[in-house]
This record gives C-alpha cells, sequence and structure tokens, in this order.
C-alpha cells in the first residue's frame, strides 16, 4: 500500500462551492491547500507531493483545469494517490457522472496520447521525452484510472455573468429539449438552474478523505 507522505490539495474555483470543499479536505487531512487558478500550477509545482487531490466545478461536462492532471498524468502522476472531485449540481444523475467521466478521463486523455504533445515533458530543459509508465495498457482500455468523485454544488443564478450566463442558458435549453422530453431527473436541474440552490454538504468528502488515506485499498 502507498504511504500518505505529503498531500495537496489543488482546486480551481470560480463561484465557491469548490474552494469550500477543498479548505475542508485539506483540514481534515492536515494537507497544503493550493489555488490552482491563482497559481497557474505546472506539473514542476507538485511533483513533490505523494498524495494529489485535484477538485474543480464542471462546466459542459468538463471538469475546470483538470488537464493538469490528464496531460501530465504519464509524467510521473501516475505513479501518486491522484484523486479528482468533481461539482456541481447535477451530479446526482448517473447519466451525467458517467458523461463527465468520459469526456475528462477518455476523450481528453486519448487525444492527447495521439496530439503533437506526447511523450514530452515541458518542464525539462529541451523538452525532454517523458516517461510514460503503463502508456499500452490505457490505451486498450481508453480511461485513466483516476478515482473521480462527484460532489452536490451550489448554483446562485443572480451570480452567474458574462459568458457564463449564456453557457448556462444554453444547458438549460439542452437538458428541457432533450430527447423525449424532460425526465423528473432533468426536470429537478432545470428548476435548481432557475430558481437557485445550494447543495453543499461536508459529509460527501468523507469517500474522498478514505481514498487520500488508503483506507479504500484495503
Amino acid at each position: 500500500m502507498m504511504e500518505n507522505g505529503k498531500t495537496a490539495v489543488l482546486y480551481y474555483s470560480k463561484y465557491g462551492s469548490t474552494r469550500q470543499y477543498a479548505e475542508w479536505i485539506a483540514e481534515e487531512l492536515g494537507a497544503d491547500l493550493i489555488d490552482a487558478k491563482a497559481r497557474r500550477l505546472k506539473l514542476r509545482d507538485i511533483r513533490d507531493y505523494d498524495t494529489i487531490i485535484y477538485g474543480g466545478g464542471i462546466y459542459s461536462g468538463g471538469i475546470k483545469g483538470v488537464e493538469l492532471i490528464t496531460k501530465n498524468w504519464s509524467k510521473g502522476l501516475s505513479e501518486k494517490r491522484v484523486i479528482v472531485f468533481a461539482v456541481g449540481i447535477a451530479v446526482d444523475i448517473e447519466a451525467n457522472r458517467e458523461q463527465c467521466r468520459e469526456i475528462n478521463f477518455e476523450k481528453r486523455l486519448i487525444y492527447w496520447m495521439d496530439g503533437e504533445e506526447y511523450g514530452m515533458d515541458p518542464d525539462a530543459e529541451g523538452g525532454a521525452p517523458a516517461e510514460a509508465p503503463g502508456l499500452s495498457e490505457l490505451l486498450r482500455q481508453k480511461m485513466m484510472p483516476v478515482k473521480c468523485f462527484f460532489l452536490p454544488g451550489r448554483y446562485d443564478p443572480a451570480a452567474i455573468k458574462g459568458l457564463d450566463r449564456g453557457i448556462m442558458a444554453f444547458t438549460r435549453k439542452l437538458i428541457g429539449d432533450g430527447a423525449g422530453g424532460a425526465t423528473s431527473g432533468s426536470a429537478a436541474v432545470i428548476r435548481r438552474m432557475e430558481e437557485g440552490c445550494d447543495l453543499i454538504d461536508r459529509e460527501a468528502i468523507r469517500p474522498i478523505l478514505e481514498a487520500a488515506r488508503g483506507e479504500s485499498e484495503h
């Protein structure tokens, strides 16, 4: 079993929900809390940590800033304990969770592997080739073996500004125009978007704490 060692909780939060969860997790674990948005983190900034927990809000199925994990997976992160948590107001619907997994840990990974960045370490002098343990297995599975947890968030329609307002309006229309009409689940999501909601729950971080401590590996 991997030793816990040094732990970092990284987060990218636009409206505060992800930051709240990250603060709770860091407090429980005695971990370093790092604002990935403010720091514009690179791989070299997190190499010394044995356990890395990354959290981001879900926007159109993507986890904000998760490329820090996915693009550096084959450059050393695969050898660490890596945990991701995604925050949103529709994570109680399994289809949404599955779509999020595919977008972030399947499609983006394979696209990156096929691209020009593959096998190069931008932090190394001259862009030296990076070690890529287990790539053939990852390609076969077409899925990155990262533990991803989904946490319920908060949404205040009045706080949404600029481009985000347009994105949310488009998302609401897509949900309402879905094939077969609105289901009970999608209707609940639409109501949350229209009226606002606060679903944040500190108890939701328990599985993440267990995974970070290695308790779920027994």
